[in-house]
């Protein structure tokens, strides 16, 4: 089969191309950066997603079997800060693109488990979604775009990381990278996912039927913090560690809540104070 990958330059998207070709299939790689490449197992093009007539004219040509659409606006690079506007023709109005050039071709959409927003104890695919973020109010509306499909499968990944590249990781013991960390209370498990069971998933995904479902993706084990604390120590980093009793932390997390309500920067005290625990299906209570 050949599969379209979008954002197939970027950190997961590289990734996922390399096992692509070495499983065997050919390969159409779209980005925005990179030089084009034509002819063999993988033919790469630079592609505004937004130029819906030549993503159409590339899926036809290329005779593309599925599409598995990675590209996104994330988060804010060196410096910049994004608007609502920046997140919605990115993320919502270009993934409309891709879905509309796929046709009745199945779709692989990733998207995230920040659509879930604020937690208190466990969720699943059936919990209702409360994003707070841009970046995951755009993603919860591409999911609803995906899902006007004939054939998709949406997967919410945990935060991605390779053994190179840790930021979305680092971001929940590091108050500044690389000296000071710090650790609540005994410590707080985090469900992430690395990169390599990302790939291997969505390649999977390429072998079997789409059941027009949504699936979470996160690594068997969370991680957990004292011991990214310690690798990262040895490694001569880490070199301050502040360590805060988890009583002071949920008694800061209710009183900033309560006065300034559920906003970006309550959530980032929600995710210390109430980790994310994702659980396959809502139990059934008779």
């Amino acid at each position: 089969m050949t599969i379209m990958v979008t954002g197939a330059k970027g950190m997961i998207g590289s990734c996922l191309v390399k096992e692509l070709l070495d499983t065997g299939y050919d390969v159409v790689g779209i980005d925005r950066n990179g030089d084009e490449v034509r002819g063999g197992n993988y033919c790469h093009y630079k592609v505004d997603l937004a130029d819906k007539e030549r993503l159409q004219n590339i899926v036809a040509c290329n005779k593309v079997d599925r599409l598995i659409h990675l590209a996104a606006l994330a988060h804010s690079q060196n410096g910049r800060k994004y608007s609502w506007e920046d997140y919605r023709h990115l993320n919502v109005e270009c993934a409309v693109n891709v879905f509309e050039a796929a046709g009745e071709r199945p779709v692989l959409f990733i998207s995230t488990v920040d659509v879930f927003g604020f937690t208190k104890g466990s969720v699943s695919v059936d919990t209702e979604p409360r994003p707070i973020s841009h970046y995951a109010k755009s993603k919860k509306l591409a999911e609803d775009e995906c899902k006007k499909l004939a054939h998709y499968t949406i997967f919410r990944f945990s935060p991605v990381y390779t053994e190179k590249v840790k930021r979305d990781i680092q971001k929940r013991y590091y108050l500044r990278y690389p000296d000071l960390v710090y650790q609540i209370g005994k410590g707080t498990e985090y469900e992430v996912l690395n990169v390599k069971k990302a790939v291997k998933t969505m390649a999977k995904w390429c072998e079997s039927s789409p059941k027009n479902d949504i699936q979470i993706i996160k690594d068997d084990k969370p991680m957990f913090t004292p011991d990214y604390i310690k690798a990262e120590k040895e490694a001569g980093r880490a070199k301050l560690v502040l360590r805060f009793p988890k009583w002071t932390v949920v008694v800061g997390y209710v009183i900033l809540k309560g006065i300034t309500g559920e906003n970006k920067y309550t959530y980032l005290l929600n995710k210390a104070v109430h980790p994310l625990k994702t659980r396959e299906k809502t139990e059934v209570k008779h």
